[in-house]
C-alpha cells in the first residue's frame, strides 16, 4: 500500500488592509449604536404614548421634583391610574377626588397644554400601599405587610357606600363610581 501524503495546508490569508479594518470597526460601532437606539426607543415607547380618556398609566418621580407618566394596560398591576378625562390647558377636573396631572409641551414651557384627570384604577378587593403618595401608590397582595387599604368600588354615586373609617373617592367617570379605601387590618 502506498504511503499517503499529508494534506497540503491552506495558504495564509492576505492581511487585511487598513481600509478594511477601519470599515469593520465602523460597521460594528454603527450596528451597536443603532441597536442601542432602537432598544431605547422601544423601552420608552409607552412613556410617550398618546394619552386619552379610558387609558391607564402610572406616575414616577423625576429629577428636579418633576413627575412623569408611563402608559400601561389597564389590567396591569402597574396601572394605578385611569384617565377619565383630558382637558385643554391648565384646568380643574370635575370632582375634587381626581388627581390633576398637567402635560407641558417642553421642559421649559410654563403653560400646560393638557390636564389629565386621573382616577384610581382599582376594582373591589384590590389592596394598595402608599395611598397618599401619587408616584409610590401601588397595588399589592392583601397579605403584603405594606398593604394599607382595600378598595371597594360601587357603580354610581353613593353617599352610604363607604363607612366612617373609609376614605371615600367619587369619580364622575365615565363610568361614574365611588371608591371606598378601607384600612387594612389583621383580618385580611
Amino acid at each position: 500500500m502506498p504511503e499517503a501524503t499529508p494534506p497540503t495546508p491552506f495558504p495564509k490569508p492576505a492581511p487585511l488592509s487598513v481600509l478594511a479594518r477601519v470599515s469593520i470597526v465602523l460597521g460594528v460601532v454603527l450596528a451597536l449604536g443603532l441597536g442601542s437606539l432602537a432598544a431605547w426607543g422601544i423601552s420608552r415607547a409607552g412613556s410617550f404614548g398618546t394619552v386619552e380618556a379610558g387609558k391607564c398609566l402610572y406616575l414616577t418621580d423625576e429629577a428636579g421634583g418633576n413627575q412623569s407618566y408611563t402608559t400601561a394596560s389597564c389590567s396591569s398591576n402597574r396601572a394605578t391610574f385611569r384617565v377619565d378625562e383630558v382637558r385643554t390647558g391648565s384646568s380643574e377636573c370635575r370632582d375634587a377626588d381626581y388627581i390633576q396631572f398637567e402635560l407641558y409641551g417642553t421642559s421649559s414651557s410654563r403653560t400646560a397644554k393638557k390636564t389629565l384627570c386621573l382616577a384610581l384604577n382599582v376594582e373591589t378587593g384590590d389592596c394598595l400601599r402608599d395611598v397618599v403618595h401619587e408616584t409610590r401608590i401601588a397595588k399589592v397582595r392583601c397579605t403584603d405587610i405594606s398593604a394599607e387599604a382595600r378598595a371597594v368600588v360601587t357603580r354610581g354615586s353613593s353617599e352610604t357606600a363607604c363607612s366612617s373609617e373609609d376614605t371615600a373617592l367619587h369619580y364622575s367617570g365615565p363610568p361614574e363610581r365611588t371608591v371606598c379605601l378601607r384600612p387594612t387590618g389583621e383580618n385580611i
